[in-house]
């Protein structure tokens, strides 16, 4: 292999990281969004189409795309919901990823009166697979670690 040729494929399997980085904070970025927008179907389209498994202490293990987005539509309750991500780290593998985040969480039952809300965050873990439709989560476990507020509609479990 020539020395051009060599530099070429390095700068082809670095773009190839970046762009898998991308791809999977745009996924994330989409996870949060289609929840906060109650769109349900969106959100658990996220997930791989086979045995995903989504974790919430609280909620447990919930396996399946079908069963995740209904677990997720408890969440319905609330008129307002913001999921926000930060701190989001990846590591690529091939066709397999790993990262970490962590949330920062808010819902209101009536947006008219934003004083009255609960917030909670903590860290995220994911497991991604690479399919024919992208970048998909095939595992997620989120830690609630701190919360403000009461959930008086006990959607989320014990504060």
């Amino acid at each position: 292999m020539t020395d051009q040729s060599k530099i070429i494929e390095q700068l082809q399997a670095r773009l190839q990281l970046l762009e898998d980085k991308d791809a999977l904070a745009t996924l994330l970025n989409q996870y949060c969004t289609t929840a906060d927008a109650h769109d349900w179907k969106g959100y658990a389209d996220t997930y791989i189409d086979e045995g995903a498994i989504m974790t919430f202490e609280s909620w447990g293990d919930i396996v399946g795309k079908d069963k995740i987005a209904k677990a997720a539509s408890a969440e319905q309750i609330f008129e307002g919901l913001q999921h926000t991500m930060t701190n989001m780290q990846f590591q690529v593998d091939g066709d397999k990823a790993k990262g970490t985040a962590y949330l920062w969480f808010c819902a209101t039952p009536e947006i008219a009166k934003p004083e009255i809300h609960y917030a909670f965050g903590g860290p995220y873990s994911f497991d991604f697979k690479r399919t024919s439709k992208g970048w998909k989560i095939s595992y997620m476990r989120l830690k609630k670690i701190w919360a403000h507020g009461k959930d008086t509609k006990g959607v989320f479990g014990p504060t």
